[in-house]
Order: structure tokens, then sequence, then C-alpha cells
């Protein structure tokens, strides 16, 4: 998954808009599943969509009318109890206040960048590979 972003601006100021991004009825609403979310970090949340789907989270960040981030774990259940692995993706929603209301940006992105580990070389090490 490559990184993906949205914004939008509510013409309403960031303490008014904060509630539609960390209550659980209104996150609802407009993610389309039925969310409980326990917003605080550490917290954890779940997301199930009419068709039976379900996928968990954990809330990493959260900084009042201002910042809320969590992250997507890597599996999904599906109606039938099926554990799905997805990648883990990281969602990061930021509120500022701009001319006119809040600029509401949504950033997803993956969660873990995979690749092979780095070698570490000491100096003693670089001396005995031209030996």
């Amino acid at each position: 998954m490559d990184r993906v972003e949205r914004e939008v601006t509510i013409p309403a100021p960031p303490d008014e808009v904060w509630p539609a991004v960390t209550r659980s009825d209104e996150v609802s609403s407009w993610f389309g599943a039925a969310a409980e979310l326990d917003v605080r970090p550490g917290g954890h949340g779940v997301f199930r969509w009419p068709d039976g789907m379900e996928r968990h989270v954990v809330v990493e960040e959260v900084e009042p009318a201002r910042r809320l981030a969590f992250r997507w774990l890597p599996f999904q259940r599906t109606s039938g109890g099926e554990i799905l692995t997805l990648p883990s993706t990281r969602v990061e929603i930021t509120l500022d206040e701009v001319a006119g209301g809040t600029r509401v940006r949504v950033v997803e992105q993956p969660a873990f960048a995979l690749g092979l580990p780095r070698a570490r070389f000491t100096p003693r090490a670089l001396a005995t590979i031209g030996s």
C-alpha cells in the first residue's frame, strides 16, 4: 500500500470537529462501520461493517482537538469468522485551524517499513573485510 492522503475544510473550529473523529457514534457515521474506539494512547478499538467484517485498531497518539493516530492491526475477521492477514497501516488525523474553519487531514500509510536489515560495521569489522 502506498501513502493515501485526503483533506477537507469543515466550517467549524477544531474543538467542535474533534468529536467527529473521536466519538464512536460519530466515527461510525463517516466510516460506514459500527465503531468502538477508546481514544487514549494504548486504547483499543474495533470497526464492524454491515457485511460482518471486523477490524481492530490500537490508538497510538492523541492530542485533543489537534491529532489522533491509530494503527490497524494486521488481521481482519470475516463474517464467517475466518481470519485474514492484511498489512498493518497507520492512520493519522490532524485538525488545523484555517480561515473558514478546520482543515481535517487524514493520512494512511504502511505502519512498518519491512525490508532487509542493514548490517552494522565497526571499524574493526571493516578492516577484516579486505584481509
